[in-house]
């Protein structure tokens, strides 16, 4: 309750600007903060690990409502008001049946330039805008490790449908296995029941690690559902090896699982 008017606790956390959906939702709270109606905070979790730890975060974005209701990834502002008005959102597992049907077209390495590119795959009614910032950390990021690009980036008709990015563990702040020979997957996409975009692009990125220096892989994955980086049999069918669960993200409906790759 602020000045006798009840309020919504709103807690974004963030890691930075890995996801293009991490500035969308700032951008939308910032707005939201002089409506009076709620208490908005924000945590950027890129080094801040015991948060990310005792928050149990193990995606980019996480929005909390009132210490209690959790919603990772992209938010709409009709969404927040619902849930300010005590109608939460029903969902569903996001469940796909990944298509075997491999998809092998062009690739390029993914840099702060072609990052663009992406936008289709994961916002499409923001065409350009959301990437810019993600371009900004891509290149931080680059600088700070020295690497020459962040991932792979699939092309099929002159258009991305997928890819597969990364980046060290130890700029993770998620309460994972690090090191300076382990790599993190941060997104593999995408996900689809009649084509498979996904794989052609993985091999790609796990042969350019070992380039890199890299002797493993790692990634969070869950059992059934394709949030995060899903499914774990689809990981282990390609040689990834399970190192146990790691959460269970009861609105997602998400068994999340840490699984690690050894490169050769």
């Amino acid at each position: 309750m602020v000045g006798g008017i009840v309020t919504t606790k709103i807690d974004l956390y963030c890691w930075s600007d890995q996801c293009p959906h991490n500035s969308l939702a700032r951008n939308l709270l910032y707005k939201l903060m002089c409506k009076g109606k709620y208490d908005i905070s924000f945590y950027d979790v890129s080094k801040e690990y015991d948060i990310a730890k005792r928050m149990n975060m193990y995606s980019p974005t996480l929005v909390v409502f009132d210490n209690k209701i959790r919603w990772n990834g992209p938010i709409s502002l009709s969404t927040i008001q619902s849930i300010a008005e005590g109608n939460i959102p029903e969902n569903k597992p996001y469940k796909v049946d990944l298509g075997k049907h491999i998809i092998k077209g062009n690739v390029e390495m993914l840099t702060e330039k072609n990052i663009f590119d992406t936008c289709i795959c994961c916002a499409p009614s923001q065409k350009t805008s959301c990437c810019y910032s993600k371009a900004e950390w891509i290149k931080q990021i680059r600088k700070e490790f020295n690497l020459p690009y962040l991932g792979v980036l699939h092309y099929y008709n002159n258009k991305c449908v997928g890819g597969a990015e990364f980046v060290p563990s130890l700029a993770v702040p998620y309460p994972i296995i690090k090191g300076k020979d382990i790599a993190f997957l941060t997104c593999s996409y995408l996900s689809g029941e009649e084509h498979d975009f996904r794989s052609y692009p993985l091999k790609k990125l796990e042969e350019k690690l070992s380039s890199l220096n890299y002797k493993s892989l790692v990634a969070i994955v869950s059992e059934y559902v394709v949030f995060p980086n899903g499914t774990l049999n689809w990981f282990k069918e390609k040689g990834y090896i399970d190192l146990g669960e790691v959460y269970y993200e009861e609105r997602d409906f998400a068994r999340m699982h840490l699984i690690k790759k050894d490169l050769y």
